[in-house]
């Protein structure tokens, strides 16, 4: 049996409480196996003011995702664990495959959808089960 690396774990964050669980359990699995968490953010165009027209600019300094981020930056932080943070933009799944394939393990929380509305529109995590070729972990 091949022993596993989990140098690398991706987490999708979307500011939510579920994505929060999420990056708990990612930075425990971090401090456990010494790895390096990255942080992913994905923003559809209607997400961000800046991207849909309702704003013309941004303070100074201020970080695009910024306070979807902090929450789970500062989970890490407490956790003392090595993170980086990306934002990216365009569709959650797609952008977390692409980025998937430099890591080892992805880490996604649920938003708790119907099994209805599940079928019907599909979720991220049951996207990136279906369509990766790395291990994904569906925090509850």
């Amino acid at each position: 049996m091949q022993v596993i690396s989990l140098k690398r774990i991706l987490v999708g964050v979307d500011g939510s409480e579920n994505a929060l669980r999420a990056v708990e359990f990612a930075g425990m699995m971090a401090k456990e196996f010494n790895s390096e968490v990255t942080l992913a953010l994905v923003l559809t165009p209607s997400d961000h003011d800046l991207l849909s027209g309702k704003a013309t600019y941004m303070e100074k300094g201020a970080k695009l995702g910024g306070e979807r981020l902090k929450a789970s930056e500062q989970a890490l932080d407490r956790l003392g664990v090595k993170y980086r943070s990306e934002v990216e933009l365009g569709h959650p799944a797609e952008q977390l495959l692409l980025l998937a394939k430099h890591h080892d393990l992805v880490v996604v929380g649920t938003r708790g959808l119907s099994p209805f509305k599940e079928a019907l529109i599909g979720s991220t995590s049951h996207r990136l089960v279906q369509g990766g070729k790395v291990p994904v972990l569906v925090v509850p």
